[in-house]
């Protein structure tokens, strides 16, 4: 019963598709290794439409209303973290100014940028996966973004800085980050070829490289990081299909 509350917990704390429930600082922690899972929930609840028939063969349409479904189930927290991250590392300031525009609520000229590219190229990358007929993959992505979360949340735990996000961390541990992994690769053995696995993970390890440097630049990790390292991941998973495929 512990299990089934903590994947209930995650489903709601990383979308809209879980119950609202009380829950405790420490409860936040154990979502980590259940990630991936509410990835993969909200996957299939995001392709089951499309598989079904709904716009079938008007590839852009799904491949449009799947980045929308995407950014309401999660409510834009990860696009949210993605584009802080942008305004804050676009114009290369020292760590005090980074975590000044951080804080800041208003969205910079980089901020605005990342998004629309972010937004546009993953309908393009999904347009081609739903071409293909790539349901599975589709799912694919959504788990590989949250085990993407999952690592930045271990290897940031020593820069975490005090907020949400720390708590996330703290719960990184390698019991957690083995049934993330566990619980991305089983799916990927359904959904990708193993070239498209191993070069997703690759493109996957280059991004939180990327934000690992980053934080020990700047002195710290927040959540915004871990939500910049689910962009990031998802299209690690997407670029790796669209190259192979």
């Amino acid at each position: 019963m512990k299990i089934i509350r903590d994947i209930l917990i995650t489903l709601g704390f990383m979308t809209r598709i879980g119950p609202v429930m009380e829950i405790e600082a420490e409860d936040i922690g154990r979502t980590v290794k259940w990630m991936p899972l509410s990835g993969m929930v909200m996957g299939l609840v995001i392709v089951l439409p499309f598989w079904l028939g709904l716009f079938a063969d008007k590839f852009r349409i799904q491949a449009w209303l799947t980045v929308a479904a995407s950014v309401y189930l999660t409510r834009g927290l990860h696009f949210d973290g993605f584009a802080d991250i942008a305004d804050g590392a676009g114009p290369y300031p020292d760590h005090e100014r980074f975590w000044k525009i951080i804080k800041d609520s208003c969205s910079g000229v980089f901020g605005v940028l990342s998004l629309v590219l972010a937004v546009l190229g993953q309908a393009i990358c999904f347009y081609y996966l739903y071409r293909s007929g790539a349901f599975g993959a589709v799912v694919w992505i959504f788990v590989l973004g949250r085990l993407g979360n999952a690592f930045m949340a271990m290897v940031g735990r020593p820069l975490a800085r005090p907020g949400q996000g720390s708590l996330s961390m703290q719960g990184a541990d390698r019991i957690s980050i083995a049934v993330a992994v566990f619980t991305t690769v089983a799916v990927g053995l359904f959904a990708v070829s193993p070239a498209v696995q191993i070069l997703g993970y690759l493109l996957c390890a280059a991004g939180i490289l990327f934000l690992y440097r980053l934080g020990r630049q700047v002195r710290g990790v927040n959540g915004d990081f871990l939500g910049a390292a689910v962009v990031l991941s998802e299209f690690s998973g997407l670029l790796a299909f669209c190259a192979l495929n």
